[in-house]
């Protein structure tokens, strides 16, 4: 599944922010009314206190202190004839209807009371029955808030609230999936590249931007770690080539040996028994004419025995040879854009461009394995050696009666004093914090001098092209 990170990072953000809201919408709900509650008893007894401090006491006063007060509260203001003073409903104002309405509630009333919260008749409401006493007359003042409004507005605003949550839930799933896919679809691609890397597949890297984050030092790690090993597979080619090549010339060697050793040991035996008898002769003989020739006769046999001497001496010192391959027809051509296609990667994760210059259709018949082992250890070299964000080269033409493949990179030129030493066993010239063996441009040498063709290199104007040609073997 594709996407299965994306949809487990979603289904754990919205699960914790569903589990959220889950929770604090009940206590919302709950603490909300009762909030409101006890906000509405502070202003009844703010406002009472209020009230029984207004001066004069008397009907026009309250009124026009209630009106400015801009306060929606039903208020009765009587005394304790139930003579009304002040009332905001309209049938209040009367004395037989202020007298049914509370003269069994008159032990209510007193002058420290309380706002308190009741529903009476399906009205639920914030009610205060308190007392002042202005002038000597005791006056008595009823205060109701009615809830009845508020309560279908919280639950209306419930309702919206749900709607809100489930809206917000669903936009946030939406943005987090395309705020996290991105980077899912980088780790994807990470991934893939790993596998490519662990089925021996080093011509892929991360392509991708690379971001200043954990996903962009993972791509980074995955494409170094690339480079590295292909790198080291490089090493271990060259040391494999020359190993294989010690191999051989210790098994010819070893042959050689026994073979000459049961030669000498025959063709030993013969001269020395000539030699004992010519010696026994000569000190045996009174003429000097046979002492002479029993001398000369015992000479020319010591002059056989040390250039077999000679011999054993000269294969000590024999130089090895590079093993022998199978000679291929082959499209040179394809061979070396296929090359070019497997080491792409590794040349643009070096921050390098791979330009190309190959002529088609050019055939020839050459060893395989030898062109593969000078193109990689060209490109090696190149890939080491050029400037950051510049190119390398690959070009392959006929020159004079061969096909020339020439890389060419920019950066610093090969000195004059290091023309012949580049080409030597174990000589390097990378730079500092660069892995070589230096075996490379030796065994190209040596592969040149095998196959009787020709190898160099040139300084151009900003770098330096190293140059192979190859030799159809028809």
């Amino acid at each position: 599944m594709k996407n299965k990170l994306t949809i487990k990072l979603i289904v754990i953000i919205v699960a914790t922010i569903t589990l959220l809201v889950g929770v604090m919408a009940p206590i919302f709900y709950y603490l909300q009314p009762k909030m409101y509650i006890e906000h509405e008893k502070r202003n009844v007894a703010e406002f009472s206190e209020t009230l029984k401090n207004v001066e004069p006491f008397d009907k026009e006063t309250i009124s026009e202190f209630v009106n400015n007060s801009k306060e929606s509260y039903r208020i009765y203001i009587f005394d304790k004839e139930f003579e009304p003073l002040y009332t905001s409903y309209q049938f209040g104002n009367n004395k037989k209807f202020l007298k049914q309405l509370f003269s069994k509630k008159m032990n209510a009333f007193s002058e420290n009371a309380e706002p308190y919260y009741t529903e009476v008749d399906n009205d639920p409401s914030v009610r205060l029955s308190t007392c002042c006493n202005k002038n000597g007359t005791e006056y008595y003042i009823y205060i109701k808030d009615s809830h009845s409004g508020v309560s279908l507005v919280f639950d209306f605003s419930n309702k919206v609230l749900a709607g809100v949550v489930l809206v917000y839930i669903i936009f946030c799933s939406i943005v987090m999936f395309f705020a996290i896919s991105p980077m899912t679809k980088a780790v994807r691609k990470i991934t893939k590249v790993a596998m490519n890397i662990s089925e021996n597949n080093l011509s892929v890297r991360y392509q991708g931007k690379i971001h200043k984050d954990e996903v962009g030092d993972l791509a980074l790690s995955v494409n170094k770690m690339a480079d590295t090993i292909q790198e080291n597979i490089n090493n271990l080619e060259n040391y494999n080539f020359v190993l294989r090549e010690d191999n051989r010339y210790m098994l010819e060697y070893e042959e050689s040996r026994r073979m000459l050793l049961r030669n000498i040991t025959h063709d030993l035996k013969t001269p020395l028994t000539v030699i004992s008898s010519q010696v026994e002769m000569i000190s045996t003989c009174e003429q000097q004419e046979k002492k002479d020739y029993y001398y000369q006769s015992a000479m020319e046999e010591i002059n056989k025995m040390s250039q077999m001497i000679s011999d054993v001496l000269h294969m000590t010192i024999n130089e090895r040879n590079i093993i022998d391959k199978k000679v291929q027809n082959l499209d040179i051509s394809e061979l070396i854009t296929k090359l070019c296609d497997n080491n792409y990667a590794y040349v643009k994760s070096n921050k390098l461009e791979l330009k190309r210059d190959i002529k088609e259709n050019l055939r020839l018949n050459n060893i395989k394995e030898y062109i593969e082992f000078i193109f990689r250890n060209y490109i090696s070299n190149a890939v080491q050696n050029a400037d950051k964000n510049t190119e390398i080269i690959v070009s392959l033409k006929k020159h004079h009666n061969a096909i020339r493949l020439c890389i060419e990179n920019t950066g610093r030129k090969v000195p004059d004093e290091m023309r012949d030493k580049i080409w030597t066993e174990a000589f390097s010239t990378s730079p500092e914090g660069k892995s070589n063996t230096g075996l490379g441009l030796y065994i190209v040498k040596e592969i040149s001098l095998k196959e009787n063709t020709r190898c160099g290199y040139e300084n151009t104007e900003s770098g330096v092209r190293f140059w192979f040609d190859f030799i159809d073997y028809s």
